[in-house]
């Protein structure tokens, strides 16, 4: 065989390797991620209840809490390796809080294992602002939630991306096979998403 066929057979071969030898495929997930006493992150467990050991413990974090977070992370086995992680609110119950919602902008809702999530995109001037979520009715076997956010005087100046989380487990109204009604004010006008609680 002419050498310079040969050459060109083993360039070829070298380059049609699988993509994933060179840019291993991260998958994108909510997640909880736990720290140890020592306030190192060491575990994560995704929506579908899989739990990984993190090949790359993250430290300087409070010890011995759960934080809400999308996560970026390639798995290998029982271990994952954290690429990044972006916090999110776990929303709490603010029925009890008398207080108008203000609307929000919304990029999307749904539901993942025992949550609903959501990526909302509020307008700010790099003001706080307040999040929770708040029971308005039950009808039959369906209840409506509220979210709650208070803009708290924060300028209405540019988009922000903002990821929060509402734990269905924690809804005590809510037995399974009843609907969970989730209504949020928006720029447009109120909205409605429905999940079943299975």
């Amino acid at each position: 065989m002419n050498k310079y066929l040969v050459f060109l057979l083993i360039i070829c071969l070298a380059s049609c390797k699988s993509d994933d030898e060179f840019y291993p495929n991260v998958i994108t997930e909510f997640a909880m991620l736990k720290t140890d006493e020592n306030g190192t992150m060491t575990e994560m467990t995704t929506d579908n209840e899989r739990t990984y050991a993190l090949a790359n413990p993250q430290s300087g974090y409070e010890k011995n809490v759960r934080y809400r977070a999308v996560c970026g992370f390639i798995p290998h086995g029982e271990a994952a390796t954290l690429q990044y992680a972006t916090g999110a609110y776990l929303l709490r119950d603010s029925t009890e809080l008398a207080i108008e919602s203000n609307a929000t902008g919304v990029v999307s809702v749904w539901k993942s294992g025992r949550y609903i999530n959501m990526q909302l995109s509020p307008l700010t001037q790099g003001g706080t602002q307040y999040w929770g979520y708040r029971c308005d009715s039950i009808s039959g076997r369906t209840v409506h939630l509220c979210l709650h956010h208070r803009q708290n005087g924060d300028p209405l100046s540019y988009t922000q991306t903002v990821y929060a989380s509402i734990p269905i487990d924690s809804l005590r109204a809510v037995s399974a096979g009843d609907t969970i009604a989730l209504h949020i004010l928006t720029f447009q006008g109120d909205r409605l998403w429905t999940f079943p609680k299975q």
